[in-house]
């Protein structure tokens, strides 16, 4: 049953919507892109009687600059920060929360950010982690900058780097998926928790829109196929 929607999404229905690859949020299939995020947002937008099926995945970077420019409508997965509110809109509810912690070899785990004083960190061109997170590494760390997350994880598997940061559920899914059973989470130091949104473009998307887009967000979290598909991606849940 769709949702009596406002004025913003009879000014616009915004389907141009991209996001890179980060499973298991966003992944690549063999029939196009998939992932708990897509699935979420493609659910919040049935509800809300729009079609969802046209899905671009770009690197991280460039996604963010066609948001920027107005050249895509909406993009996800997205955390917080004041930069980018400045040329996008963040409905009231986001996608879910994430906690990103530190990864290591095993018998190599750190218990405080002091423990890395001295290493390798690997992280990824165009990430926010935050401001302190960065000038503590910059400061104390060798800082090796890629441009996805599983090529931090093949570098710290061989040993190219001591330690590399990574949200916790895309880093199961790395560690899992590489069959890197060496590879684990120091759970003892997070970096940082906060919610992942899908976020809209200030030049295409009215406010209002994004609005309507939060109040079905929110009905869908009730419901029994939410619950259906957190289980289908995390058992149990990070």
């Amino acid at each position: 049953m769709s949702l009596l929607l406002g004025s913003g999404v009879a000014a616009q229905q915004p389907t141009k919507l991209v996001c890179d690859i980060w499973p298991p949020y966003q992944t690549q299939t063999a029939t196009g892109i998939s992932g708990l995020s897509v699935e979420i947002v493609q659910a919040v937008y049935e509800r809300m009687g729009i079609p969802a099926n046209s899905i671009q995945a770009f690197p991280w970077r460039r996604a963010i600059e066609m948001l920027r420019h107005g050249d895509a409508d909406a993009l996800f997965s997205a955390n917080y920060t004041p930069e980018r509110q400045i040329f996008a809109y963040y409905p009231s509810e986001e996608l879910f929360q994430s906690p990103w912690v530190i990864w290591t070899r095993r018998g190599d785990e750190i218990f405080s950010l002091d423990d890395l004083k001295g290493k390798t960190i690997g992280v990824v061109s165009g990430y926010s982690y935050t401001p302190e997170f960065w000038d503590f590494i910059n400061a104390n760390c060798i800082v090796e900058s890629v441009n996805a997350d599983m090529a931090n994880f093949k570098k710290l598997n061989v040993g190219r780097v001591d330690a590399t940061v990574a949200e916790y559920g895309n880093g199961l899914y790395l560690a899992t998926s590489l069959r890197y059973n060496n590879i684990v989470p120091n759970q003892a130091v997070t970096i940082k928790r906060d919610g992942l949104y899908i976020i809209f473009s200030r030049k295409k998307v009215t406010e209002d829109f994004v609005k309507d887009f939060s109040s079905a967000l929110i009905e869908f979290k009730k419901t029994n196929a939410h619950t259906k598909l957190w289980g289908k991606y995390f058992q149990p849940s990070p």
